[in-house]
Protein backbone atom coordinates (compact mmCIF):
# COMPACT_ATOMS: atom_id res chain seq x y z
CA UNK A 1 0.00 0.00 0.00
CA UNK A 2 1.36 3.17 -0.98
CA UNK A 3 1.84 5.97 1.18
CA UNK A 4 0.72 9.33 0.22
CA UNK A 5 3.51 12.05 0.29
CA UNK A 6 3.37 14.89 3.09
CA UNK A 7 3.83 18.55 2.27
CA UNK A 8 7.09 18.52 4.01
CA UNK A 9 8.12 15.62 1.76
CA UNK A 10 6.82 17.47 -1.36
CA UNK A 11 10.11 18.76 -3.14
CA UNK A 12 9.25 23.06 -3.08
CA UNK A 13 9.68 24.29 -6.80
CA UNK A 14 13.30 26.14 -6.93
CA UNK A 15 12.88 29.80 -8.02
CA UNK A 16 13.70 31.22 -10.74
CA UNK A 17 17.25 32.39 -11.49
CA UNK A 18 17.62 35.96 -12.88
CA UNK A 19 20.37 36.91 -14.89
CA UNK A 20 22.51 39.78 -13.34
CA UNK A 21 21.13 43.40 -15.10
CA UNK A 22 23.84 44.15 -17.61
CA UNK A 23 25.94 46.87 -17.08
CA UNK A 24 26.72 49.33 -19.76
CA UNK A 25 29.52 49.01 -21.63
CA UNK A 26 32.52 51.21 -22.33
CA UNK A 27 31.57 51.77 -25.82
CA UNK A 28 28.19 52.31 -24.21
CA UNK A 29 29.88 55.31 -21.98
CA UNK A 30 31.66 56.59 -24.79
CA UNK A 31 28.81 56.85 -27.30
CA UNK A 32 26.38 58.60 -24.57
CA UNK A 33 29.25 61.24 -23.95
CA UNK A 34 29.60 61.54 -27.82
CA UNK A 35 25.79 61.95 -28.73
CA UNK A 36 24.51 65.29 -26.06
CA UNK A 37 27.27 67.30 -27.17
CA UNK A 38 26.68 66.17 -31.28
CA UNK A 39 22.92 66.87 -30.33
CA UNK A 40 23.82 70.41 -28.62
CA UNK A 41 26.11 71.30 -31.64
CA UNK A 42 23.12 70.42 -34.27
CA UNK A 43 20.64 72.19 -32.36
CA UNK A 44 22.68 75.58 -32.01
CA UNK A 45 24.07 75.31 -36.04
CA UNK A 46 19.80 74.92 -36.79
CA UNK A 47 19.07 77.74 -34.37
CA UNK A 48 21.97 79.93 -36.13
CA UNK A 49 21.17 78.84 -39.75
CA UNK A 50 17.35 80.05 -39.30
CA UNK A 51 18.27 83.15 -36.78
CA UNK A 52 20.52 84.19 -40.64
CA UNK A 53 18.90 82.41 -43.72
CA UNK A 54 17.35 86.12 -44.04
CA UNK A 55 20.54 87.61 -44.21
CA UNK A 56 22.07 88.98 -47.65
CA UNK A 57 24.00 86.26 -49.45
CA UNK A 58 26.76 88.59 -50.60
CA UNK A 59 28.23 91.00 -47.93
CA UNK A 60 31.86 91.56 -50.15
CA UNK A 61 33.49 90.41 -46.50
CA UNK A 62 32.03 93.02 -44.99
CA UNK A 63 31.49 93.28 -40.74
CA UNK A 64 28.08 92.17 -39.95
CA UNK A 65 25.95 92.28 -36.80
CA UNK A 66 22.60 91.11 -35.94
CA UNK A 67 20.50 93.58 -33.37
CA UNK A 68 17.01 94.32 -32.63
CA UNK A 69 15.32 97.71 -33.46
CA UNK A 70 14.67 99.86 -30.62
CA UNK A 71 12.90 103.68 -30.22
CA UNK A 72 14.77 106.37 -29.23
CA UNK A 73 13.95 107.23 -25.85
CA UNK A 74 13.43 111.16 -24.25
CA UNK A 75 13.07 111.54 -21.12
CA UNK A 76 10.94 114.33 -19.59
CA UNK A 77 12.64 116.11 -16.64
CA UNK A 78 11.27 118.76 -14.49
CA UNK A 79 13.25 122.36 -15.06
CA UNK A 80 12.06 123.10 -11.65
CA UNK A 81 10.92 121.69 -7.74
CA UNK A 82 7.17 121.97 -7.32
CA UNK A 83 4.94 119.32 -5.68
CA UNK A 84 3.76 117.23 -8.79
CA UNK A 85 -0.44 118.06 -8.56
CA UNK A 86 -1.45 115.87 -11.76
CA UNK A 87 -0.15 113.19 -13.91
CA UNK A 88 -1.74 113.41 -17.78
CA UNK A 89 -0.56 110.60 -19.00
CA UNK A 90 -0.28 106.73 -18.41
CA UNK A 91 2.76 103.74 -19.11
CA UNK A 92 1.09 102.78 -22.88
CA UNK A 93 -0.26 106.50 -24.40
CA UNK A 94 0.51 107.55 -27.32
CA UNK A 95 0.87 111.73 -26.94
CA UNK A 96 1.02 114.66 -29.56
CA UNK A 97 4.25 117.20 -29.06
CA UNK A 98 2.99 119.96 -27.05
CA UNK A 99 0.43 117.70 -24.76
CA UNK A 100 0.74 118.60 -21.02
CA UNK A 101 2.03 115.39 -19.11
CA UNK A 102 2.33 116.67 -15.54
CA UNK A 103 1.39 119.50 -13.71
CA UNK A 104 3.28 121.06 -11.01
CA UNK A 105 1.71 123.17 -7.91
CA UNK A 106 2.39 126.55 -9.53
CA UNK A 107 0.25 128.99 -6.43
CA UNK A 108 3.39 130.51 -5.48
CA UNK A 109 4.50 131.99 -9.07
CA UNK A 110 0.82 132.08 -9.81
CA UNK A 111 0.70 134.85 -6.68
CA UNK A 112 3.87 136.92 -8.00
CA UNK A 113 2.37 137.08 -11.29
CA UNK A 114 -0.42 138.31 -10.12
CA UNK A 115 1.00 140.82 -8.21
CA UNK A 116 3.65 141.75 -10.49
CA UNK A 117 4.14 145.18 -12.90
CA UNK A 118 3.92 144.91 -16.65
CA UNK A 119 7.59 144.21 -17.45
CA UNK A 120 7.87 141.87 -14.46
CA UNK A 121 5.57 139.34 -15.88
CA UNK A 122 6.78 138.60 -19.07
CA UNK A 123 9.29 136.72 -16.63
CA UNK A 124 7.30 135.28 -14.67
CA UNK A 125 5.05 133.50 -17.71
CA UNK A 126 7.67 132.13 -18.50
CA UNK A 127 8.14 130.78 -15.52
CA UNK A 128 4.98 129.56 -14.81
CA UNK A 129 5.31 127.70 -18.31
CA UNK A 130 7.41 125.24 -16.87
CA UNK A 131 5.30 124.04 -14.04
CA UNK A 132 3.31 122.55 -16.97
CA UNK A 133 5.61 119.68 -18.63
CA UNK A 134 5.08 119.13 -22.21
CA UNK A 135 5.28 116.35 -24.68
CA UNK A 136 8.78 117.70 -26.60
CA UNK A 137 7.83 115.64 -29.68
CA UNK A 138 5.05 112.97 -31.20
CA UNK A 139 5.68 109.70 -29.21
CA UNK A 140 4.92 106.84 -26.78
CA UNK A 141 4.70 106.73 -22.59
CA UNK A 142 7.14 103.94 -22.02
CA UNK A 143 7.97 104.28 -18.18
CA UNK A 144 6.18 106.75 -15.84
CA UNK A 145 8.47 107.27 -12.45
CA UNK A 146 6.09 110.03 -10.65
CA UNK A 147 2.96 109.81 -8.75
CA UNK A 148 0.77 112.93 -7.65
CA UNK A 149 1.54 114.25 -4.28
CA UNK A 150 5.33 113.58 -5.24
CA UNK A 151 7.66 116.37 -5.02
CA UNK A 152 9.46 117.07 -8.69
CA UNK A 153 13.30 117.56 -8.26
CA UNK A 154 14.67 119.74 -10.96
CA UNK A 155 16.37 117.80 -13.06
CA UNK A 156 14.41 114.31 -12.39
CA UNK A 157 13.34 112.50 -14.88
CA UNK A 158 9.34 112.59 -14.30
CA UNK A 159 8.28 110.35 -17.73
CA UNK A 160 9.94 108.45 -20.44
CA UNK A 161 9.00 108.74 -24.00
CA UNK A 162 9.44 106.26 -27.14
CA UNK A 163 10.54 108.26 -30.58
CA UNK A 164 8.46 105.85 -32.86
CA UNK A 165 10.23 108.01 -35.82
CA UNK A 166 14.15 107.35 -34.73
CA UNK A 167 15.14 104.28 -34.44
CA UNK A 168 18.18 102.70 -33.17
CA UNK A 169 19.93 99.15 -32.43
CA UNK A 170 22.60 98.11 -30.51
CA UNK A 171 25.22 95.54 -32.02
CA UNK A 172 28.14 93.81 -30.36
CA UNK A 173 31.54 93.51 -32.49
CA UNK A 174 34.17 91.17 -31.32
CA UNK A 175 37.25 93.32 -30.41
CA UNK A 176 39.59 92.04 -33.10
CA UNK A 177 36.69 93.54 -35.82
CA UNK A 178 36.89 97.19 -33.56
CA UNK A 179 39.05 98.72 -35.74
CA UNK A 180 36.44 98.15 -39.22
CA UNK A 181 34.22 100.48 -37.23
CA UNK A 182 34.20 104.24 -36.83
CA UNK A 183 31.60 106.66 -35.15
CA UNK A 184 29.86 108.36 -38.18
CA UNK A 185 30.56 105.61 -40.38
CA UNK A 186 27.41 104.53 -43.18
CA UNK A 187 25.98 101.10 -41.90
CA UNK A 188 23.39 99.34 -44.30
CA UNK A 189 20.22 97.60 -42.52
CA UNK A 190 18.27 94.48 -43.58
CA UNK A 191 15.32 93.29 -41.83
CA UNK A 192 14.10 90.28 -41.58
CA UNK A 193 10.58 91.11 -42.32
CA UNK A 194 11.32 92.78 -45.45
CA UNK A 195 13.60 90.27 -47.48
CA UNK A 196 15.00 92.43 -50.36
CA UNK A 197 15.02 95.88 -48.73
CA UNK A 198 17.66 98.08 -47.41
CA UNK A 199 17.52 100.91 -45.20
CA UNK A 200 20.54 103.88 -44.16
CA UNK A 201 22.36 104.21 -40.85
CA UNK A 202 25.26 105.18 -39.39
CA UNK A 203 27.24 104.52 -36.13
CA UNK A 204 26.29 106.36 -33.67
CA UNK A 205 28.50 105.49 -30.58
CA UNK A 206 30.87 102.69 -29.40
CA UNK A 207 31.60 101.47 -26.43
CA UNK A 208 35.04 102.59 -24.18
CA UNK A 209 34.41 99.70 -22.14
CA UNK A 210 34.45 95.70 -23.78
CA UNK A 211 32.26 93.00 -22.28
CA UNK A 212 31.75 89.59 -22.70
CA UNK A 213 28.94 88.36 -25.62
CA UNK A 214 25.53 88.71 -24.43
CA UNK A 215 24.16 85.25 -22.96
CA UNK A 216 21.93 85.33 -25.84
CA UNK A 217 24.44 84.95 -28.53
CA UNK A 218 24.21 82.23 -30.63
CA UNK A 219 26.88 79.50 -29.63
CA UNK A 220 28.72 78.96 -25.88
CA UNK A 221 31.82 79.42 -27.86
CA UNK A 222 30.40 83.17 -28.94
CA UNK A 223 29.70 83.88 -25.09
CA UNK A 224 33.59 83.09 -24.24
CA UNK A 225 34.64 86.24 -26.66
CA UNK A 226 34.93 89.82 -25.32
CA UNK A 227 33.36 92.09 -27.39
CA UNK A 228 32.52 96.28 -27.79
CA UNK A 229 28.58 97.62 -27.67
CA UNK A 230 27.97 99.79 -31.03
CA UNK A 231 25.11 101.97 -31.36
CA UNK A 232 23.50 102.31 -35.22
CA UNK A 233 20.96 104.80 -35.24
CA UNK A 234 19.04 104.78 -38.52
CA UNK A 235 19.22 108.11 -40.64
CA UNK A 236 15.16 108.68 -41.67
CA UNK A 237 12.50 106.54 -40.27
CA UNK A 238 10.25 104.54 -42.17
CA UNK A 239 6.77 103.47 -41.45
CA UNK A 240 7.76 99.94 -42.48
CA UNK A 241 10.72 99.57 -39.88
CA UNK A 242 8.62 99.06 -36.08
CA UNK A 243 10.70 98.53 -32.46
CA UNK A 244 11.30 95.01 -31.75
CA UNK A 245 11.97 93.99 -35.39
CA UNK A 246 15.57 91.45 -35.71
CA UNK A 247 17.63 93.41 -38.23
CA UNK A 248 21.61 92.65 -39.63
CA UNK A 249 23.88 96.03 -39.59
CA UNK A 250 26.42 96.10 -42.22
CA UNK A 251 29.31 97.56 -41.98
CA UNK A 252 30.24 99.74 -44.80
CA UNK A 253 34.12 100.68 -45.44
Amino acid sequence: MEMAQTPADAASPEPPVMPPPKLPTRRHLDRRRLVAPVLLLALAAAAWSLGVRWLPADTGGALVAIGTLEAVELTVASEVTGRVVEVLAEEGDSVRAGDPLVRLDSATVDLQYRLAGPAERQLLALQREKYTLRAPRDGRVLRRAVQPGEVAVLGAGLLTLADPDRLELTVYVLQRDLGRVQIGAPVVIAAEALPGETFAGEVAAVSERAEFTPRNAQTPKDRLNLVFAVKVRLSAGDERLKPGMSVAARFVQ
